[in-house]
């Protein structure tokens, strides 16, 4: 699905000219045509690989050159019932985002939310802007491109949080059964246990590569066709347009299979906090131009759509169709977005919770320090080692899980029959079970000074200001956060 979700959504976003236009142009610089005996395998093909990348860079110079879009042979009503509904949902969701930061009382949460809400406005503009202008559609459907990458990792962070974070959710999930792959890679590989933290890193990769890989194939597409090697539409080895869609048929298929691994392993603790209506919103979203699109190329390839309309080509026309029906859509799922992903849900009436000021809650939110971060911690993986994931109970894991030997081999012990357990000391560590005779030396610990002790942590500047704020306040603090991520 993943496969046919990239190479089929973006036949339609061809250029609106008569086709005659178009290819004088495009005979300087795309490779011959297929003799006639092979037509019906060339419509495949353009079928199968017109969308690489999705939108951006697939107008041809004249289209370029033009103030018109996809929709500038549509009707004057259309283009206004359109963008009428591209502002209304824009309008929604900018609301529904104002009451989110003016509620900020869970950040760790929060965040996540705004971002995922931003993605309906960002989806709405660029459509209306493709049916209007080709210039400005240039610059905004890669930002809309990579932001579908970037929400499927938010949506997965706030899943996470959702569980308490990463150490939480694999402590908890210790001792279950591994969980089966889905169908039908079930025949093939070995159940994933989870709680194994190598195994929620190689989940967690599959996911945020997607999210990385899409400005790299956007950059490189743009490389590519400055010196001529892109050849977009034609199909071989020497061109860099099928390689490019090869990787990112491979990348999001991954991402996608990989998110739903994890909510296979999860969706039991995650119902408290009615995950359904928010997966199906996203899904909607990202999948809704796919949809559409891939039913438009079908009627394209089976000439349901007319070819007689004038200015347009039967593939220029689906093009118009679909940005304006992506437009009319948007503010169902504006609406959709608004209840799915509510502020109330992280107002709790019976704490006396707090909530950040609006403008730390916009600097939160949009801040890219935490994907930084994370990203660089993901990638290294080297936090995510047994040790650091170790639960202080003393629940085994469970007998089908591979884990159970690869902690042992980490260093991990049991006693008293599985009651108790311990860690071995890697190299050069020291910790209780260390000998005395390995100890620490008593002219290292007289280097210890007066002043090592007695230093004063200092504290974060705009922490200090918050602080300075609430003790202003006539009722104390009310300005500031009460973190209970977990809490449904």
């Amino acid at each position: 699905m993943c496969l046919l979700h990239y190479c089929l959504s973006s036949s339609l976003a061809r250029c609106p000219h008569p086709s005659s236009t178009c290819s004088q142009q495009a005979s300087t610089h795309e490779p011959p045509s297929p003799s006639p005996s092979f037509e019906d395998d060339e419509l495949l093909g353009q079928i199968l690989f017109a969308s690489l990348p999705p939108r951006p860079g697939s107008y041809c110079s004249t289209c370029a050159a033009m103030s018109g879009g996809t929709g500038q042979k549509l009707t004057y009503a259309t283009t206004v019932v359109a963008g009428v509904a591209s502002l209304s949902a824009t309008l929604v969701s900018i609301v529904s985002i104002w009451l989110q930061t003016k509620n900020y009382r869970k950040p760790l949460l929060q965040r996540y939310v705004v971002r995922i809400l931003l993605m309906v406005p960002i989806y709405s503009i660029s459509s209306w802007i493709s049916l209007v202008s080709f210039t400005a559609a240039q610059f905004v459907d890669p930002i809309r491109d990579i932001y579908e990458a970037f929400t499927i990792y938010t949506f997965f962070q706030l899943l996470i949080n959702y569980l308490g974070g990463e150490r939480s959710l694999i402590i908890m999930t210790h001792g279950r059964a591994p969980v089966s792959h889905l169908w039908p890679l079930n025949h093939v590989l070995n159940p994933v246990d989870i709680s194994d933290p190598y195994t929620f890193l190689a989940i967690k990769r599959g996911i945020l590569q997607y999210a990385w890989l899409k400005p790299v194939l956007g950059i490189s597409a743009v490389v590519m066709k400055a010196t001529g090697t892109y050849q977009e539409g034609y199909i071989g080895v020497s061109s860099g347009y099928f390689w490019s869609g090869l990787i990112y048929n491979i990348s999001v298929s991954l991402s996608l299979y990989s998110l739903g691994l994890f909510w296979v392993c999860m969706h039991d603790d995650l119902k408290p906090f009615r995950p359904v209506p928010k997966f199906l919103c996203i899904k909607l979203v990202i999948f809704a131009s796919y949809w559409q699109g891939f039913a438009l190329s079908i009627l394209v390839w089976l000439g349901a759509i007319p070819d007689d309309v004038k200015g347009y080509t039967p593939d220029n026309l689906a093009a118009a169709i679909q940005d304006a029906l992506i437009c009319i859509e948007m503010p169902i799922f504006a609406v959709a977005h608004w209840y799915a992903f509510s502020w109330h849900d992280f107002a709790d009436n019976r704490l006396s919770a707090a909530r950040m000021p609006v403008l730390y809650a916009c600097r939160d939110a949009f801040g890219p320090r935490d994907l930084i971060e994370d990203s660089k911690e993901t990638f290294s993986g080297d936090k995510y080692k047994y040790r650091h994931f170790d639960a202080s109970d003393r629940i085994m894991a469970h007998e089908d899980s591979k884990s159970r030997l690869a902690r042992l081999k980490a260093g991990m012990r049991y006693e008293r029959g599985g009651k108790g357990k311990y860690w071995l000391p890697s190299p050069g560590e020291i910790n209780e079970q260390t000998s005395l005779l390995r100890g620490e030396s008593s002219r290292d610990r007289a280097q210890m000074t007066h002043e090592d002790v007695d230093e004063d942590p200092m504290m974060d500047a705009d922490m200090e200001n918050l602080y300075r704020k609430a003790k202003k306040l006539e009722f104390g603090d009310w300005n500031y956060p009460v973190i209970t991520a977990n809490k449904p």
